[in-house]
């Protein structure tokens, strides 16, 4: 499915009031071509079905069975368009240069501008995706994007104190600044998003296990004053968590499973896990 960001429309009508000259379809057409070679690619991994959404500055799509991807899959599939693009820039770069066709320069200026743009880290580009995963091959899932969303958000700040900068050498660049205020916007949305993504992860953890059959630990050693969302931000989309309950003395007080951190939220809401303990061995 294709939907059209809200603000896609209102930019496109501001470029036409402000005299744009440039060729939209063609930009359009690019764009396309871009998220077609993420999509070619994921489908060489394995993956199908895609949402797409067409945003002010290009695209974002989202493959519906990618929740299985690996971090160095994400890699590959993010750096793919980019890469393509700037290939691309080349051939219509050499076209143009030897017979001089317009159409070859601004394919050339447009694939070029598109793969070294995307790969800037931040969201929703390619290279915050690349920078979330290469984090996250170090450390938990929700840390990594929590890291990529204030460096995208810095990102943003910085590319808008650009352009007030360029405004005060009369060097008027609207795209600059509406760019850097939609990367700062969607940076907050992600920021507001991984809530929804831990839990959409967990559901999606069962419909992945019944269908493979098995499915990896993973054992983490937490202090008991901790709470239950703090608990929660740190599980494992890919593993079955299994929590050790340490003691001030680092002593295993008890063993939690991610279940029951689940069922604890549902029925007490947010407490710390002392408290759980102590409520769960009073029903006993």
């Amino acid at each position: 499915m294709i939907r059209v960001n809200k603000f896609f429309i209102p930019y496109i009508i501001l470029l036409i009031l402000i005299g744009f000259k440039g060729h939209l379809l063609m930009a359009f057409l690019i764009v396309i071509f871009h998220e077609m070679v993420h999509y070619l690619t994921a489908l060489c991994f394995g993956f199908s079905g895609f949402d797409m959404e067409i945003l002010p500055i290009g695209a974002v799509l989202t493959l519906k069975d990618m929740e299985e991807i690996t971090p160095n899959q994400d890699i590959i599939i993010s750096l793919s368009a980019p890469i393509v693009n700037i290939a691309a820039a080349v051939i219509f770069y050499k076209i143009y240069s030897q017979f001089g066709y317009s159409y070859a320069s601004y394919l050339y200026k447009g694939n070029l501008a598109l793969g070294l743009f995307n790969i800037f880290p931040a969201f929703p580009l390619d290279g915050g995706r690349v920078l979330r995963s290469f984090i996250a091959q170090k450390t938990i899932y929700r840390r990594a994007n929590q890291i990529t969303m204030r460096f995208s958000i810095c990102f943003g700040i910085a590319l808008f104190i650009l352009f007030l900068g360029m405004i005060f050498f009369h060097i008027v660049n609207l795209n600059i600044g509406i760019i850097a205020v939609f990367i700062i916007i969607y940076s907050y949305k992600e920021k507001e998003r991984i809530a929804f993504i831990i839990m959409g992860d967990i559901i999606k953890k069962k419909t992945k296990f019944k269908k493979r059959g098995y499915i990896e630990n993973k054992s983490t050693s937490i202090y008991y004053k901790n709470d239950l969302i703090n608990t929660l931000c740190i599980f494992d989309k890919n593993k079955y968590n299994v929590f050790m309950i340490l003691d001030d003395e680092m002593k295993v007080m008890d063993i939690i499973y991610e279940e029951e951190i689940l069922e604890a939220l549902k029925l007490y809401g947010n407490m710390t896990i002392e408290q759980f303990i102590s409520k769960r061995d009073e029903n006993y």
